[in-house]
């Protein structure tokens, strides 16, 4: 998933269309980023925003998660997040 902080792996999530289809959105790779179930059902009450930017997906955390509140590059959900060193 590429939601920040999310374990789930790829083979795990679906597809979400960042452009809804009704929207006029395509309806390929180019507009679909990995989600977990959790993370796919709740975009739009759980206060995460995804955009696509030149081709690569971008979050925006909700602003008691992220106080910057900025569109940061998604990680891949085909690498597992880098841990950090003690």
């Amino acid at each position: 998933c590429i939601i920040p902080g999310c374990t789930v792996p790829a083979a795990w999530c679906e597809i979400h269309h960042v452009t809804e289809h009704a929207n006029g959105g395509a309806t390929h790779l180019d507009n679909g980023v990995a989600l977990c179930w959790h993370h796919h059902r709740t975009l739009d009450t759980g206060g995460w925003q995804v955009r696509m930017r030149g081709g690569l997906p971008e979050t925006l955390a909700p602003p008691w998660i992220d106080h910057d509140t900025r569109w940061r590059p998604a990680r891949s959900p085909l690498r597992p997040p880098r841990r950090q060193r003690t």
